[in-house]
């Protein structure tokens, strides 16, 4: 059986997932499982990190239905997602806008509640503001977790 193309982990109330490669349907469902088990243990909605690493390949139009299907559902789980596309490269460039275009058209888009970043790092200050924590503390915990880069 191969390895998931994803890791997760929870960390203060915020539940981090990190994409490798795009996903199967199962590992989304299995995911999605992780999420309602950890929206269990803390009664309250969570913040989301989601990370994808520079070198991941572009999710095919099925995987990005499943993804956002996903999204869906989730959504009343968490009080805050952050969408994390790595990179600096032209490319990078274009997928944060086109995430950004694609909540926006499919009117899944809150500035208060949905917001795409470069790295890590721009979450750390929602997540602070949030849930009163310190935000920086909570990502360089993740990155030791390998959870976010």
């Amino acid at each position: 059986m191969a390895l998931p193309v994803y890791k997760t982990d929870v960390i203060d109330k915020v539940f981090f997932l990190r994409w490798d490669a795009p996903p199967t349907p199962e590992e989304i469902q299995a995911v999605f499982q992780k999420m309602q088990n950890a929206y269990q243990q803390y009664q309250q909605p969570m913040v989301l990190v989601s990370s994808t690493g520079s070198r991941a390949a572009v999710p095919n139009s099925e995987q990005r239905r499943h993804l956002s299907n996903m999204l869906s559902d989730a959504r009343s789980l968490f009080s805050e997602i952050h969408v994390v596309i790595e990179g600096n490269e032209l490319q990078h460039n274009l997928q944060r806008v086109i995430v950004s275009g694609m909540l926006i058209v499919t009117r899944t888009y809150d500035d208060q509640f949905i917001r795409v970043h470069k790295s890590a790092d721009g979450a750390a200050g929602f997540i602070a503001r949030r849930l009163g924590v310190d935000g920086n503390q909570v990502i360089t915990e993740a990155r030791s977790r390998g959870v976010v880069l």
